[in-house]
């Protein structure tokens, strides 16, 4: 299965996902909490009678779930008569209420009131009191119409929540805190209604159901949205891979056709050019000290760039062999080019002239500038082991200060080498070419 194929595959299975997640979110996103009066919560009646001298009279009725009967009397001003449940009777830690829509309320209820007033007391320290907990939690009420409740249940949605004036004045509450609050419900109550008529009341609370939402439907869709846009830069991201994917084969391919054009061509020629590395030292050979010097030399016909040559030959090398055998004189070698190589500057080029000698030219270098780079070599070497051998080396230098020929000046180096040995090694010795 192609690319383009795997793709529309898996987009047709992400749009047949996203209509599910939208489709279902309700179901997917909330859990119904159901809330019976009694235990683990404490269930009480309150009236006029209890909190405010009235003389309503109240009682538990037999019937299942709690059963309110109720009789307002006109000794109070505003007789009441109604259900508390308290989720917090210390009213400090309540049920959190601020992610709920709607609550559902499995209510009977016959009396000659048209209303029934629904309370969410919603306690917090920024208007609590602590000597009047129990009034200072925050009012939060609305009032249903009494016809709703025949059914058996009522939705009650939470955005028709205001907060009772008379709280506000009563507590001094400052106007900011005037709106609903529900993440800290210490209480719930369901009473007769404002300026309820005098009669005989009776209140069955069977249950209380709201649905709780594990992540809110923003969040949702924002996740499903965000789940798109990972697609959509994934897709470009692998699209990118396989067009650079594409590109480095065909890339690869042009390489390669060039390469063996390449090989083809230089066929006849490779058996008359030789490696310009070499292989023991990793130092020029002279095929490749040939092509460095006729750039120098071009550099100073052209610019009158100095040029400097350094010959480096090894002390008593012979010895080494005869004593150690070939291979420590070979480890001698190697290590002696690597320590070359690490101490000087780019432009210096190292070579292997042969056997235990080494040439290193010195572009840009006029005779000043090759003998002090020869002198610190020298004091390296002589102060360095190789593999757990000793030597020191001797050096000759000269430079190119006139327009001679190449001879002249590797003559010149030959000449201040030979002075070095025979003036007892480990010494550098320069002789100009004039």
């Amino acid at each position: 299965m192609g690319f383009k194929w795997r793709f529309e595959y898996s987009l047709l299975v992400m749009v047949l996902l996203s209509v599910a997640a939208v489709h279902f979110s309700d179901d997917l996103l909330q859990r119904v909490r159901v809330i019976k009066p009694g235990e683990p919560f404490l269930t009480e009646i309150t009236s006029d009678h209890t909190n405010n001298g009235g003389n309503t009279e109240v009682k538990r009725g037999p019937a299942d779930g709690y059963e309110l009967l109720c009789t307002l009397h006109e000794r109070y001003r505003y007789p009441y008569c109604g259900i508390t449940l308290r989720f917090d009777p210390q009213r400090v830690k309540g049920v959190d209420l601020s992610e709920v829509r709607r609550l559902r309320l499995y209510l009977d209820y016959q009396g000659p009131g048209s209303t029934i007033k629904v309370q969410l007391r919603n306690a917090s320290p920024a208007y609590g009191i602590p000597q009047n907990e129990q009034e200072s939690a925050k009012y939060n009420h609305v009032e249903i119409n009494a016809d709703s409740v025949k059914s058996g249940m009522v939705e009650v949605d939470l955005k028709n929540f205001v907060v009772a004036n008379w709280w506000m004045q009563q507590f001094h509450v400052a106007p900011h805190l005037g709106r609903p609050e529900f993440d800290n419900i210490v209480a719930l109550e369901i009473t007769t209604g404002t300026e309820a008529p005098l009669g005989n009341y009776r209140f069955v609370l069977n249950k209380i159901e709201y649905d709780v939402q594990y992540v809110s439907t923003e969040r949702w869709y924002l996740g499903i949205m965000s789940i798109w846009l990972g697609l959509a830069l994934l897709y470009l991201f692998l699209r990118l891979v396989r067009l650079q994917t594409v590109v480095r084969l065909q890339r690869l391919q042009s390489q390669e056709l060039q390469e063996i054009n390449q090989v083809l061509d230089a066929r006849s020629k490779q058996l008359v050019h030789m490696a310009t590395t070499d292989a023991l030292t990793g130092a020029f050979n002279r095929k490749g000290l040939e092509d460095v010097l006729q750039q120098a030399l071009a550099d100073w016909r052209k610019f009158q760039h100095p040029l400097g040559l350094v010959l480096i030959d090894v002390d008593h090398f012979k010895s080494v062999n005869d004593t150690y055998g070939h291979q420590a004189g070979d480890r001698v070698l190697a290590g002696l080019a690597e320590l070359v190589r690490q101490n000087v500057r780019a432009q210096d080029l190292l070579g292997r002239w042969g056997g235990e000698e080494f040439l290193l030219v010195c572009r840009d270098s006029g005779l000043p500038q090759a003998f002090a780079i020869a002198e610190k070599l020298r004091a390296l070497i002589a102060g360095h082991e190789f593999g757990g051998l000793r030597v020191t080396a001797s050096f000759g230098v000269a430079a190119l200060d006139s327009d001679r020929p190449l001879d002249q000046l590797f003559a010149a180096a030959d000449a201040a080498l030979y002075r070095a040995k025979a003036e007892g090694r480990n010494r550098v010795v320069a002789e100009n070419v004039v």
